[in-house]
């Protein structure tokens, strides 16, 4: 009576263990299906997101940004800047890094633009979601303010639909420099080929464009 306790014993035990064995192979399998649905979810596609890559102005200058096709004045200052527009301790993103988006010197409006290829599947199955978000401001009392837009694009570059962040005003800031988190959701167009994303600085103020700007995200999600 023992032995066939401590067999039936045995078995369960062994039966546990084989599931636990497969498990995980069955979970990367799952894993690795989704990605292949979709290969353009589950990461932020935007390039260079806060202006870390590269040099970051350390006075009223513009440098190059990796990644992103300026216009104007579009840059990026380092918070150390004594003279800049934000520091390490202003209102904003508490993994700021070194550098934030600033519109520029002597712009009246400047631009970063990317054009995001999205990978072939999932897209066209009209059941994929986007997340887009980012830390937008200004300057002081000025009304200066950044938008981050994107653009649905088909394969010949027409506008399919847009949508956008921002702007976040100066009432909202209550006349105070520091940047404040904005977010939008929605569906992506069955048709979409590839996404524009616009971070738009404008000056309504001022001599610089005190656009304002860090931390942007655009994460696909297959529903």
């Amino acid at each position: 009576m023992v032995w066939h306790a401590e067999r039936r014993t045995g078995l369960v035990l062994a039966a546990i263990a084989a599931a636990l064995a497969v498990s995980p192979a069955a979970s990367a399998r799952s894993h690795a299906a989704a990605a292949s649905a979709c290969p353009s979810c589950g990461h932020n596609l935007i390039q260079n997101p806060g202006a870390e890559t590269g040099k970051g102005a350390n006075g009223d200058t513009v440098v190059t940004v990796p990644d992103w096709k300026q216009t104007a004045g579009f840059t990026a200052a380092l918070y150390s800047w004594s003279g800049g527009d934000l520091s390490a301790k202003t209102p904003g993103p508490k993994d700021r890094g070194k550098n934030y988006f600033y519109g520029g010197p002597s712009s009246a409006q400047s631009t970063g633009t990317q054009v995001i290829a999205v990978a072939p599947g999932g897209i066209s199955s009209g059941t994929v979601d986007y997340a887009l978000s980012g830390w937008l401001g200004g300057f002081d009392s000025q009304a200066d303010y950044a938008v981050l837009r994107l653009t649905f694009e088909d394969a010949s570059g027409k506008a399919i639909a847009t949508t956008q962040i921002g702007p976040v005003t100066e009432t909202q800031r209550k006349g105070a420099s520091e940047l404040l988190y904005r977010s939008d959701t929605g569906t992506v167009p069955a048709a979409t080929e590839q996404i524009k994303v616009e971070l738009i600085m404008v000056r309504k103020s001022g001599s610089d464009d005190d656009g304002l700007a860090d931390n942007l995200s655009l994460v696909l999600t297959s529903t």
